[in-house]
């Protein structure tokens, strides 16, 4: 406001020096009238007054006096003039900056500013109603203080990304409310520049998940109590299919032998599925027994390819195998072990087209032991492959084959098996020219 009075005050002023200026030019008139009529009586030469225009000589002083009035104004203005553009900037950078803010505290989701020691400065709303805390019970207080004690480890290592300058990004985890409450949340913390480019914050945003995660855990329950259920009468089932194509119970036709034998079939893929859901559940739930021991890779590699023989004789599929005894003695746990063979291999086998090949191979790099699983099938298309160790993912140019009946399990369940073991796996594909699974402990 006093600089809008300052800039009327020099309006005013610039009014009054015109009107002064033109009062002058007319009290004036008379003499320069008698100048443009007799211009001899105050010039030395010879001057018309019919070539001299009076009313254009008097329109342009007057124009004249307008610009000087003019050029008095920017003069007298220009300080005034700046400073009100900086005032007007500063005005409106200061009502967005009080938006800002607003928006800040009211955001349902929690936000906090970190000082460049990571502790808590303005804490939002949503944030104070997230730690069930007051302002002052929490500021000051290290963000990385508030994980779960089993988190222990990621918040130091968070820490040091933070102290580092490197991004903190959706990153799942847990943390603890003042009052002890543990809520898993996906945490994102990154770094900013304040305006004077002088210091730096972090800006912490919180998405509590707690909810999502208690119902996929009641989801993975339901799935493991259907998938035991399901094993009694899938096993019952085994049982009496066995006793009827064994004939012990009496012998049968070559029509009832093929229909035993096609519901021997079907229940075995039934158990098959049961066991894989049965071993996804325990390893969301974090049950899933490990029993390590020497084991042999190279026998439980034999038994897989012994199971899948019919399938690749039918196909017509080379399996070749190059074992070189680098894994007859490995510590493992051979179930599991041979859970990720059986999976890697039968993916390869089915699909895999007719006359292809299939190669399993061992060997040792570097004081690495490695399980590679190579075909020349279908492979996986360049698009889809971030996602192919996800769960229930299934390649677009698979869905259609005949033979390609799956759950989309199978490398969740082997990548998972393999971490679990303390492994790694890597695969390279190139959609028509097959795929290569490696997997390295």
């Amino acid at each position: 406001m006093p600089k809008i009075k300052l800039y009327t005050k020099h309006l005013f002023a610039t009014f009054v020096f015109l009107f002064v200026l033109i009062d002058i030019l007319f009290l004036s008139g008379n003499f320069i009238q008698d100048v443009l009529t007799d211009p001899q009586k105050y010039f030395k030469g010879d001057f018309s007054s019919a070539q001299i225009s009076f009313t254009a000589v008097f329109i342009l002083l007057g124009a004249l006096i307008v610009f000087a009035a003019y050029i008095f104004y920017l003069l007298l203005t220009f300080n005034s003039r700046s400073d009100l553009i900086v005032w007007s900037a500063t005005r409106s950078l200061s009502a967005s900056k009080e938006q800002f803010k607003r928006l800040y505290e009211s955001a349902p989701v929690p936000y906090l500013l970190l000082n460049k020691n990571g502790e808590i400065d303005e804490p939002n709303k949503a944030a104070l109603r997230f730690f069930k805390a007051m302002p002052e019970e929490i500021e000051s207080k290290n963000i990385f203080s508030f994980f779960a004690p089993e988190f222990k480890e990621q918040a130091e290592k968070f820490f040091q990304y933070y102290k580092s300058g490197l991004p903190i990004n959706r990153r799942e985890t847990q943390m603890v409310t003042k009052g002890g409450e543990i809520k898993w949340v996906l945490l994102s913390i990154f770094e900013m520049k304040d305006l004077g480019g002088l210091a730096n914050t972090g800006l912490v945003i919180i998405f509590d998940i707690t909810e999502q995660k208690l119902l996929d855990k009641s989801k993975t329950e339901f799935v493991s109590l259907a998938s035991h259920q399901l094993r009694t009468p899938l096993a019952t089932t085994k049982w009496y299919t066995e006793m009827l194509a064994s004939g012990d119970i009496g012998e049968l036709s070559p029509k009832q032998k093929d229909y035993v034998d096609k519901l021997s079939a079907a229940n075995e893929e039934m158990i098959g599925l049961v066991d894989m859901l049965l071993n996804v559940s325990r390893i969301e739930m974090g049950k899933l027994p490990v029993e390590v021991k020497p084991t042999d890779a190279q026998e439980l590699a034999d038994s897989v390819l012994s199971e899948l023989a019919l399938q690749t004789d039918k196909k017509k599929i080379r399996v070749e195998k190059r074992y070189g005894d680098f894994l007859k003695n490995m510590k493992s746990d051979p179930k599991l072990l041979r859970i990720v063979i059986q999976n890697l291999v039968s993916n390869a086998v089915k699909y895999t087209p007719e006359g292809g090949t299939v190669s399993l191979v061992f060997e040792e790099f570097a004081g690495e032991k490695r399980i590679i699983v190579s075909d020349n099938g279908v492979g996986i298309p360049k698009e889809q492959q971030n996602r192919v160790f996800s769960k229930m993912f299934r390649a677009d140019n698979v869905r259609n084959l005949t033979n390609s009946q799956g759950t989309g399990l199978g490398l969740y369940l082997v990548k998972s098996i393999v971490e679990e073991l303390g492994g790694r796996i890597n695969f390279a594909s190139e959609e028509n020219k097959g795929s290569v699974f490696t997997v390295i402990f």
